[in-house]
């Protein structure tokens, strides 16, 4: 049995990747491939990213996914899981800690890998510049009326300091990761091609849809607004000010995107970026695809 996971990361249209493969279900189907994305695995009750939290209580519902897995994998030739919370969330402790981004991911994809009996897994995961990659998930942080400030959500951790190459390593070391393919996020337009015929047989690939945009960021002007507005009512609803801010405020046109650092930290960031994505190039186990 074969076993694709595509891990995300958040905000590297991961979820435009997960509407492509949904259009293509029938087709993986009829190709002997078992699908299953967030639709499957958020369920109330039987959420996957759950399992792989620490506790007792996760521990005990794993064995019933292991059970299924098991199953399916007597049935079907090939497994796909897409699910981006694999690694850890976008709230400030699921995503940057003292290992680096996605701290916790070993440990999860550890007890993913035990429910999946280390059968041998392909690990796909965009990556995406760090200041833009934080920004976004900040972004998102405050449509769920959860920050405010880059600065508290961060709490110290550097974005320059942010190593996909690193985390790569970490993801290598676990017993049944046998390899991890990689592609950034600012080339996505170029080699999306490229990944899902990585994922899939070419006779089914070639028949993607390109679904548009599926979520979508602040602009500058929304999040002033939101600023403003709480700041003038203290009992507002975050979450409601978000959405209206959001609407009245649109990314796209002459829009200004959502900017939380100085032109020196930006160029940091951009070189620290270019640094790792050489370093990643040249891991033993990581296929880099390129435009």
């Amino acid at each position: 049995m074969a076993l694709t996971i595509h891990v995300g990361a958040h905000k590297t249209a991961s979820t435009h990747t997960q509407q492509t493969l949904r259009g293509l279900w029938p087709r993986m189907t009829a190709a002997g491939i078992m699908y299953l994305d967030m639709r499957a695995l958020r369920r109330p009750g039987h959420r996957l990213d759950s399992l792989l939290e620490n506790g007792p209580a996760a521990a005990r519902r794993r064995s019933p996914w292991r059970r299924r897995m098991d199953q399916a994998s007597e049935i079907w030739p090939h497994i796909l899981l897409s699910e981006e919370n694999t690694l850890g969330s976008i709230r400030r402790e699921g995503l940057m800690g003292p290992e680096g981004v996605y701290p916790n991911a070993v440990r999860r994809m550890d007890r993913l890998c035990a429910i999946m009996r280390r059968r041998p897994a392909v690990l796909f995961m965009g990556v995406r510049e760090p200041l833009s990659f934080l920004t976004s998930a900040f972004s998102m942080e405050v449509q769920g009326g959860h920050e405010l400030d880059f600065g508290e959500y961060t709490d110290g951790f550097d974005p320059a300091a942010l190593s996909w190459s690193g985390l790569a390593e970490r993801l290598l070391s676990v017993r049944g990761v046998a390899q991890v393919v990689v592609w950034r996020h600012e080339d996505h337009a170029a080699v999306r091609g490229a990944v899902l015929r990585a994922m899939l047989p070419e006779a089914v690939a070639r028949y993607a849809d390109n679904p548009p945009p599926a979520v979508v960021g602040l602009s500058q002007a929304a999040y002033d607004e939101i600023l403003r507005r709480l700041a003038a009512d203290a009992n507002g609803d975050p979450v409601t000010i978000a959405r209206e801010a959001k609407t009245r405020f649109p990314r796209g046109g002459d829009a200004r995107p959502l900017s939380v650092a100085d032109a020196a930290t930006r160029d940091r960031c951009l070189e620290s970026y270019r640094q790792d994505i050489d370093r990643l190039s040249r891991i033993d186990g990581v296929t880099l695809l390129r435009p």
